[in-house]
Protein backbone atom coordinates (compact mmCIF):
# COMPACT_ATOMS: atom_id res chain seq x y z
CA UNK A 1 0.00 0.00 0.00
CA UNK A 2 1.38 3.43 -0.93
CA UNK A 3 2.20 6.04 1.70
CA UNK A 4 -0.55 8.32 0.32
CA UNK A 5 -3.13 5.53 0.60
CA UNK A 6 -2.05 4.88 4.18
CA UNK A 7 -2.28 8.59 5.05
CA UNK A 8 -5.69 8.87 3.39
CA UNK A 9 -6.86 5.68 5.09
CA UNK A 10 -5.98 7.18 8.45
CA UNK A 11 -7.77 10.40 7.50
CA UNK A 12 -10.88 8.53 6.44
CA UNK A 13 -10.90 6.56 9.71
CA UNK A 14 -10.41 9.75 11.76
CA UNK A 15 -13.22 11.58 9.99
CA UNK A 16 -15.78 8.76 9.95
CA UNK A 17 -15.04 7.24 13.36
CA UNK A 18 -14.41 10.42 15.34
CA UNK A 19 -15.74 13.54 13.60
CA UNK A 20 -18.86 12.11 12.01
CA UNK A 21 -19.83 10.01 15.02
CA UNK A 22 -19.52 13.06 17.29
CA UNK A 23 -21.71 15.21 15.05
CA UNK A 24 -24.17 12.37 14.42
CA UNK A 25 -24.64 12.02 18.18
CA UNK A 26 -25.85 15.62 18.31
CA UNK A 27 -28.24 14.86 15.44
CA UNK A 28 -29.60 11.83 17.34
CA UNK A 29 -30.08 13.95 20.45
CA UNK A 30 -31.88 16.55 18.35
CA UNK A 31 -34.18 13.89 16.85
CA UNK A 32 -34.77 12.30 20.25
CA UNK A 33 -33.59 8.89 19.06
CA UNK A 34 -31.14 8.25 21.91
CA UNK A 35 -32.82 6.28 24.67
CA UNK A 36 -30.20 6.62 27.39
CA UNK A 37 -31.10 8.79 30.38
CA UNK A 38 -28.50 11.38 29.36
CA UNK A 39 -29.68 11.32 25.74
CA UNK A 40 -33.28 11.90 26.82
CA UNK A 41 -32.26 14.74 29.13
CA UNK A 42 -30.24 16.43 26.41
CA UNK A 43 -33.04 15.97 23.88
CA UNK A 44 -35.50 17.60 26.28
CA UNK A 45 -33.07 20.47 26.88
CA UNK A 46 -32.50 20.94 23.15
CA UNK A 47 -36.24 20.94 22.42
CA UNK A 48 -36.47 24.30 24.19
CA UNK A 49 -34.47 25.98 21.42
CA UNK A 50 -35.80 27.31 18.11
CA UNK A 51 -34.71 25.75 14.82
CA UNK A 52 -32.39 28.71 14.22
CA UNK A 53 -30.80 28.27 17.64
CA UNK A 54 -30.38 24.51 17.05
CA UNK A 55 -28.66 25.27 13.75
CA UNK A 56 -26.28 27.64 15.57
CA UNK A 57 -25.60 24.98 18.21
CA UNK A 58 -24.85 22.40 15.51
CA UNK A 59 -22.49 24.85 13.81
CA UNK A 60 -20.68 25.36 17.13
CA UNK A 61 -20.44 21.59 17.67
CA UNK A 62 -18.99 21.07 14.20
CA UNK A 63 -16.52 23.91 14.64
CA UNK A 64 -15.47 22.68 18.08
CA UNK A 65 -15.09 19.09 16.87
CA UNK A 66 -13.00 20.21 13.89
CA UNK A 67 -10.87 22.40 16.15
CA UNK A 68 -10.26 19.48 18.54
CA UNK A 69 -9.14 17.28 15.62
CA UNK A 70 -6.90 20.09 14.34
CA UNK A 71 -5.34 20.52 17.79
CA UNK A 72 -4.83 16.76 18.17
CA UNK A 73 -3.07 16.48 14.80
CA UNK A 74 -1.04 19.64 15.48
CA UNK A 75 0.07 18.17 18.82
CA UNK A 76 1.32 15.07 16.99
CA UNK A 77 3.12 17.25 14.42
CA UNK A 78 4.78 19.44 17.04
CA UNK A 79 5.90 16.52 19.19
CA UNK A 80 7.14 14.05 16.60
CA UNK A 81 10.13 13.21 18.78
CA UNK A 82 7.80 12.18 21.63
CA UNK A 83 4.65 10.94 19.89
CA UNK A 84 4.53 8.41 17.13
CA UNK A 85 1.13 7.62 15.67
CA UNK A 86 1.18 4.62 13.36
CA UNK A 87 -1.36 3.30 10.89
CA UNK A 88 -0.54 0.11 9.02
CA UNK A 89 2.80 0.27 10.85
CA UNK A 90 3.71 3.60 9.23
CA UNK A 91 4.34 6.78 11.22
CA UNK A 92 1.54 9.06 10.03
CA UNK A 93 3.49 12.22 10.87
CA UNK A 94 6.26 11.32 8.41
CA UNK A 95 3.73 10.74 5.60
CA UNK A 96 2.42 14.31 5.63
CA UNK A 97 4.04 17.72 5.36
CA UNK A 98 1.44 18.95 7.88
CA UNK A 99 -1.09 16.63 9.48
CA UNK A 100 -3.43 19.34 10.75
CA UNK A 101 -3.55 20.83 7.25
CA UNK A 102 -4.92 17.56 5.88
CA UNK A 103 -8.33 18.38 7.37
CA UNK A 104 -9.56 21.57 5.76
CA UNK A 105 -8.52 22.05 2.15
CA UNK A 106 -11.07 21.61 -0.63
CA UNK A 107 -9.66 18.13 -1.19
CA UNK A 108 -8.91 17.54 2.50
CA UNK A 109 -10.11 14.74 4.67
CA UNK A 110 -13.31 16.45 5.84
CA UNK A 111 -14.54 17.27 2.34
CA UNK A 112 -13.59 13.83 1.01
CA UNK A 113 -14.72 11.55 3.82
CA UNK A 114 -17.34 13.21 5.99
CA UNK A 115 -20.92 11.91 5.76
CA UNK A 116 -22.48 14.70 7.81
CA UNK A 117 -23.84 18.02 6.70
CA UNK A 118 -20.99 20.51 6.28
CA UNK A 119 -20.83 23.69 8.32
Amino acid sequence: MSDQKILDGFGEQLITSVRDRTIEKFEKIEMGSLKSQKGLELSKLLSQFSDEQKKAIKTLIIETTDNALFNFLDMIEQNDEKIELTFFRKNINTLSDGLSGELFTSDGWISRYSRVTPK
